[in-house]
């Protein structure tokens, strides 16, 4: 066999080769796959991660639908949440983030005893919650200044303090969740003062 004959056979393997996985890979069209290539196709869907349950797609669902809320509209009680002050980033401040109130602090505080406002609001909820049976989750998130471990109990003390506020307004410690973040879901950038306040907060949101 003379080289040329070589090279030609070479070449006629690397074709057959090269046409196979076409076939196979591209076409998804070999052997006994093509068979089975009528059949639907059923992808395995890994489990959500925690924060994002279908429970908790469900209980924001029925929060969003709440006929009757210490926020929503529809209460008689209700008043509307004035914008927050991005740049008065030394005091508590609130407001509504679609169906839940979220609660600023400034660094490394848990207290929210410093506005009228906050109190007021939180007297309204707990009225509602006592009233209607309903449950609420507060998470707790930080900015991420500090170790993540400090963060995580920073944020939960921020939940714990709102919590505590509530259940010396009359609600069941039975209708109160609390769960902390720290610093995993920013809303704001950490490399400003004013993005920093952002992430620092605690969410309320009537889950039922």
């Amino acid at each position: 066999m003379n080289s040329r004959s070589l090279v030609l056979i070479l070449f006629a393997v690397w074709c057959a080769i090269c046409w196979r996985w076409y076939v196979c890979n591209i076409k998804e069209n070999c052997g006994p796959v093509a068979a089975a290539s009528t059949q639907p196709i059923v992808e395995a869907v890994p489990p959500p991660e925690y924060d994002s349950t279908i429970a908790e797609i469900q209980a924001a669902t029925r929060a969003a639908e709440q006929p009757v809320m210490s926020n929503s509209r529809s209460n008689p009680n209700y008043t509307k949440l004035k914008a927050i002050d991005p740049n008065d980033i030394n005091s508590v401040q609130m407001e509504e983030v679609e169906d839940r109130v979220v609660i600023h602090f400034p660094y490394n505080s848990v207290r929210r005893e410093d506005s009228d406002a906050i109190d007021a609001y939180l007297s309204r909820l707990a009225s509602y919650l006592i009233a209607s049976g309903s449950k609420i989750a507060i998470s707790g998130h930080t900015d991420f200044v500090s170790e993540s471990q400090n963060n995580r109990r920073l944020g939960l003390g921020r939940a714990q303090a709102i919590r505590s506020s509530l259940i010396k307004k009359g609600v069941n410690a039975q209708q109160i969740s609390i769960k902390s973040f720290g610093e995993s879901k920013p809303v704001g950038s950490n490399d400003t003062p004013q993005g920093r306040y952002m992430n620092r907060r605690a969410e309320l949101r009537v889950t039922d």
